[in-house]
């Protein structure tokens, strides 16, 4: 491994140059590193652990977005449940309130159907009264009309 020092015109200030050195090496196939070979294989296996992490990462994510999408649709399951539960619940406050309007009024209808069924056994009652009365009437006028012999 060879080390070349290579240097770069900076201009600074008061237009004056500064030339810092910039280490170049060949490497054993003769390329050109500005990096020294141990970091640029440290280099190397940092990409890799990150291409890995970042590989962990993205299937991290797939996981995650597959089980919200679960989540979610569980939820949507849940409301309608829960909708059908409240629609249920409502149907039958409804339905008991009705009932007892239905009741309610049964039992009107019963104490007026009573009430004519009164009057009209009243108003027969009253005419057997009459018509017993016409009939001994009757026999009397008869009684008085025969001849007597």
């Amino acid at each position: 491994m060879e080390c070349v020092g290579l240097s770069a015109r900076t201009a600074v200030g008061g237009g004056q140059l500064v030339q810092p050195p910039v280490p170049v090496l060949l490497d054993d196939a003769s390329r050109l590193r500005v990096l020294h070979p141990d970091l640029h294989a440290n280099s190397r296996v940092v990409e890799k652990t990150c291409n890995l992490f970042r590989s962990k990462l993205l299937q991290f994510h797939s996981l995650v977005k597959n089980l919200l999408a679960h989540v979610d649709e569980q939820s949507k399951k849940i409301e309608a449940a829960k909708s059908q539960a409240v629609g249920t619940r409502n149907m039958m406050s409804a339905e008991v309130e009705t009932r007892t309007e239905l009741l309610r009024d049964q039992r009107n209808i019963i104490s007026d159907k009573q009430e004519h069924l009164e009057r009209l056994n009243a108003e027969l009652k009253s005419l057997f009264m009459v018509k017993q009365e016409q009939e001994v009437l009757i026999a009397q006028l008869s009684e008085s009309s025969l001849p007597v012999q």
